[in-house]
């Protein structure tokens, strides 16, 4: 069961209504106990931190929180933070964490259970800064989400005595009222909204009432709990409903009504019911022209993006924008086969300059291809502007290159002496 606690800041809260209190500890000394892991996540350079401090037991919605549900808070602390949004319930974001806490008990059954709680200076999505203007002038009130088991005690009371879920602390207009699920519903708005067929039959939600629409799923889940006599009236009505809402025949343009008698619809009746199908999600418009067997027809985001493209590239071809699709694939590819031979070409020159040419005299003094080429062009084959020319630095002192040279110097070396001892013969 959800139920919602409206605590005070501790500040105006303690100071007007709870003078036994009015002292409360520093932040600083009331201990830390969420995991030092998660501490390193959250904790910021020049973070606000405030005690907040919750009497028990106190009543909330729907029952009372007892000392051992503070005690459950307290052991849930040691595993996660505890986050809550500056915008309410209903906000996703995570602003700030409580982090620590600790119990005094007063008597067996009362005592004050402190929070600490640290303020980040970037929230969710936008600045604390304001944020922790107000806290520090005690302005905000803070309300707790919890998710309990209610238990009634021998008074006929509904208490609270344990966290079951993971718990939210967040800031909510002060005064507000609160919204839950339980006896604080406006039952008429419900059946009102069923009435007009605002229903989700399928999505999930805690919340009976959701952005102007009954959840059966939340209706199905209240069964569990102490609401469970509005649950069945809610979902009673919701069936009831389903079978006496028009049916459409499989005749084409006939509709019917729950006794199969035929109703007479103008196009603007038809229009209207596809409108408000549309509107509380009982039909899609995608639905509708697949229906209607014209999917082709319905342009979609992607075929925008694609006619876009098209332009761009037509544009950056120099061709005309009705050209067709393989008259464009064909021109880009002569593109890219002209890069390709481009690029080969620069790294034909790179490796004829890191190897003095592509020819040598071998040591019969004929011109062979020079190995220091062929192995630098392998290497730098595929290579393309900063890459390749990392690469022929690295040539530069390639072992394999320096090896191929050495081997070269003695081929010449060679060459000379043999000619040398020719030139020194003489006929007698």
């Amino acid at each position: 069961m959800k139920t919602l606690l409206r605590l005070k800041n501790a500040a105006s809260r303690l100071r007007l209504k709870n003078k036994k209190t009015i002292d409360l500890p520093e932040p600083e000394n009331v201990p830390i106990l969420i995991p030092q892991k998660a501490l390193d996540a959250i904790k910021a350079e020049d973070a606000y931190e405030f005690v907040e401090a919750i009497d028990f037991p106190t009543e909330g919605t729907g029952g009372i929180y007892t000392g051992e549900y503070f005690g459950s808070i307290i052991d849930y602390l040691k595993e996660y933070p505890i986050p809550g949004s500056k915008d309410g319930h209903d906000s996703q974001g995570d602003d700030y964490y409580t982090i620590g806490g600790e119990i005094q008990n007063q008597s067996e059954s009362s005592g004050v259970c402190y929070l600490r709680i640290m303020v980040p200076p970037e929230g969710w999505n936008s600045s604390n800064a304001n944020l922790i203007r107000s806290l520090k002038a005690g302005i905000p009130e803070l309300s707790l989400v919890a998710d309990v088991e209610p238990t009634r005690g021998n008074d006929g009371k509904v208490y609270f005595t344990k966290e079951l879920g993971r718990p939210r602390n967040d800031i909510v207009p002060e005064g507000a009222m609160e919204v839950t699920i339980g006896n604080s519903i406006d039952e008429k708005e419900v059946f009102a909204l069923i009435e007009k067929g605002a229903i989700d039959m399928d999505g999930e939600s805690t919340e009976l009432v959701k952005n102007g629409k009954v959840f059966r799923k939340a209706a199905v889940i209240l069964q569990s709990t102490s609401d469970k006599a509005l649950a069945g009236r809610v979902l009673n009505a919701i069936a009831e409903f389903r079978k006496t809402k028009p049916k459409r025949r499989n005749s084409m343009r006939k509709f019917c009504n729950a006794e199969g008698e035929e109703l007479s619809l103008t196009y603007d009746d038809v229009l209207e019911w596809l409108k408000n199908a549309i509107a509380n999600n009982n039909l899609t418009t995608e639905k509708l022209v697949a229906d209607l067997g014209m999917e082709n027809k319905l342009r979609k985001h992607s075929d925008e993006e694609a006619v876009e493209m098209k332009e761009d590239i037509c544009e950056a071809l120099d061709l005309p924008l009705d050209t067709p699709a393989e008259d464009i694939v064909e021109a880009v590819e002569e593109i890219l086969e002209e890069a390709e031979k481009v690029a080969d070409s620069v790294v034909d020159v790179e490796a004829n300059e890191l190897a003095g040419g592509k020819k040598v005299m071998n040591a019969a003094g004929k011109e062979e291809d020079n190995p220091v080429y062929l192995y630098a062009r392998k290497e730098l084959k595929g290579l393309r502007g900063k890459k390749l020319n990392a690469a022929v630095e690295k040539l530069k002192d390639d072992p394999v290159i320096i090896a191929l040279r050495s081997k070269q110097a003695d081929t010449r070396v060679s060459a000379s002496d043999t000619t040398n001892k020719t030139d020194g013969i003489r006929e007698v």
